[in-house]
């Protein structure tokens, strides 16, 4: 089902209330719905304490700002040669993302993720990290068609991925109008 922003919010508050079962949510959309979801309707969400979600973080962004140059120099220069040793790599940095901000906060928002899915990094981490009061909420560019979510849609289809069928449920994904 295909909401409005304020729907998609209604819902979250819903989920974000809810200490049982997964704390995993995405957001889907095109490029242009999340960006105005992010500016407009983001915002008025809370969390479980009732305070103001923290600003999304960049996920792509943040891996690569925590690579020191010398080691970003070299992933860079043998990533061809060793590309799961790339992968492997951004797992670990992510995850850490995940630990240290949920750490910080009840709910970690993540966006911009394109990194991850270039390298078909293993999202179980996002489930894993999800639990004991601890919210994931993901901004994700896509679309759900049946009972599959196809991201990057606005893509050519060479660079279409699906999302894991198994990494949320139905209940827990949120279509923006365009």
């Amino acid at each position: 089902m295909i909401l409005s922003d304020h729907e998609v919010n209604s819902h979250l508050r819903e989920k974000l209330q809810n200490i049982r079962g997964r704390h995993l949510c995405a957001v889907l959309g095109t490029y242009e719905a999340l960006a105005k979801y992010e500016r407009n309707a983001f915002p008025e969400l809370r969390g479980p304490d009732g305070k103001p979600l923290a600003p999304p973080i960049n996920v792509n962004r943040t891996l690569l700002d925590r690579i020191p140059d010398a080691e970003s120099k070299s992933l860079v220069a043998n990533e061809a040669r060793r590309p799961e040793f790339v992968r492997e790599r951004l797992y670990q940095g992510f995850d850490q993302l995940l630990a240290d901000e949920l750490g910080r906060t009840q709910v970690a928002t993540l966006k911009h993720m394109e990194l991850l899915f270039a390298y078909d990094l293993e999202l179980n981490t996002l489930r894993t990290r999800a639990v004991n009061e601890k919210y994931i909420l993901l901004l994700l560019p896509g679309q759900r068609a049946s009972d599959r979510v196809t991201l990057f849609h606005e893509a050519s289809p060479e660079w279409h991925k699906t999302l894991p069928k198994e990494l949320l449920p139905e209940d827990h994904l949120f279509e923006l109008k365009p």
